[in-house]
């Protein structure tokens, strides 16, 4: 059993977890199946999806699993789609899909060091970084909120301290994290 210092009543309450396969927020849902929320794990490979839905049922939680890219729009709607016909209407919105790339990272922490230079950067990659951390997280939230208008409900955006202290090396990530 998920172990929380305590238990908030969510019977009933759909939550959608984006990047529920992850370390972070997989433990974000099995805590609010734990407190009786239907929860709907989202992410882009299903296997760990797959896991984390079977330590939820394990536990006595209801979970799905719905893979959809939360950089793609028509993919999200997709995935609500999906959710309200097995599960009903966004409750709780856990934005946690989040990551950086290789490519987005230099070599050095200094300029002149060895390695690849912030002005080497790839531009692509710098846009894949902020689409997966900042336009993920807005989309996701265009698509999910909706349900919440009128009614109420919860959003929580997942961050970084990158967004606070950026950590040399990860520019693009620790911006679209503040962002």
């Amino acid at each position: 059993m998920t172990k929380i210092p305590f238990r908030a009543k969510l019977d009933g309450k759909v939550a959608v977890v984006t990047g529920g396969g992850g370390v972070l927020c997989s433990r974000f849902a099995r805590a609010l199946a734990a407190c009786g929320a239907k929860v709907a794990l989202l992410g882009r490979s299903e296997p760990p999806l797959n896991k984390v839905s079977a330590l939820i049922s394990d536990e006595g939680g209801e979970a799905v699993v719905v893979t959809a890219d939360v950089t793609d729009k028509s993919s999200l709607i997709g995935a609500h789609d999906t959710i309200m016909s097995k599960l009903g209407p966004c409750d709780i919105l856990i934005n946690g899909a989040g990551g950086n790339r290789p490519d987005a990272t230099t070599g050095c922490e200094y300029f002149g060091g060895e390695g690849k230079s912030f002005f080497e950067l790839d531009e692509e990659a710098i846009r894949s970084v902020f689409d997966l951390n900042f336009t993920g997280t807005l989309l996701a939230t265009q698509v999910f909120a909706c349900d919440m208008t009128g009614r109420g409900g919860t959003v929580i955006n997942i961050s970084s301290m990158n967004a606070f202290r950026p950590l040399t090396k990860i520019p693009a990530y620790s911006a679209a994290k503040s962002a």
